[in-house]
């Protein structure tokens, strides 16, 4: 499989501006054979949203703007780093991933370990991850873990 690497830089907060790098680096990599594109964590609002998540209208842009994505990719599947809407108890959001695929629902995770050290405080807004499946595209099976997860041995 050619998985292409959207190297982007998202701006914290530019929702419209972090759509279009996620949209030109996706197309620029499907014209160069890319069979999966993955972006960074978070790519929609930028990494780390702060207290941004908390303003009223700033999840349901990031929902809309994955929404918008979805309607975008073509059968290439694309792998977006957003701010999901926690629908059970805890802090009222996660920081998850989505796979967007063409004529495919929204198949999504979230992230399990949230760093509370140094500059990073996402426990503060984020609910873990209660747990992770992996996805299904192009006839594979596909495991995704978010920035720290990835670091510890049992996840």
């Amino acid at each position: 499989m050619k998985i292409g690497f959207a190297q982007i830089n998202p701006t914290v907060g530019d929702l419209r501006g972090n759509f279009e790098k996620i949209t030109r680096a996706y197309d620029r990599l499907v014209a160069a054979g890319a069979e999966l594109v993955l972006t960074p964590e978070l790519a929609i609002t930028g990494y780390p949203p702060q207290d941004l998540v908390f303003k009223s209208q700033f999840v349901p842009q990031n929902l809309a703007i994955l929404d918008e994505l979805h309607r975008h990719v073509s059968g290439v599947p694309l792998l977006v780093g957003y701010v999901d809407r926690n629908e059970g108890r805890g802090k009222p959001f996660h920081n998850a991933a989505a796979l967007l695929g063409k004529g495919a629902s929204i198949q999504k995770t979230h992230k399990s370990l949230l760093p509370t050290y140094d500059v990073f405080d996402e426990d503060r807004y984020f609910e873990p991850a209660r747990e992770v499946r992996p996805f299904k595209a192009l006839g594979r099976t596909i495991g995704v873990t978010i920035c720290e997860d990835i670091w510890t041995e049992h996840y």
